[in-house]
């Protein structure tokens, strides 16, 4: 599983260091449920909970969904980095 340091979105610096503790936080930000990300995205409810708790990681598409629907990039969303421009 991929795992990365510290969230800083949002302005709180949170300790979310896999994807799935990152997409968890960047759906709870947004007040959505599991339920409600996983319709769209076209997966189940029960695929977002695996991802969440690390038991599975999500396909590039929905990698790349999530990072357009939560307006993080995608070194963030899989690493936990925050771009940088020099």
């Amino acid at each position: 599983m991929l795992q990365s340091a510290v969230n800083h979105t949002g302005g709180t610096a949170m300790q979310t260091k896999t994807v799935g503790g990152r997409i968890k936080h960047l759906r709870d930000q947004r007040h959505l449920t599991q339920k409600a990300l996983a319709k769209q995205l076209h997966v189940s409810d029960k695929t977002v909970a695996s991802w969440e708790s690390d038991r599975t990681e999500p396909c590039i598409s929905c990698i790349l969904e999530m990072t357009m629907l939560f307006h993080v990039s995608l070194n963030y969303l899989l690493m936990g980095k925050e771009n940088h421009t020099p």
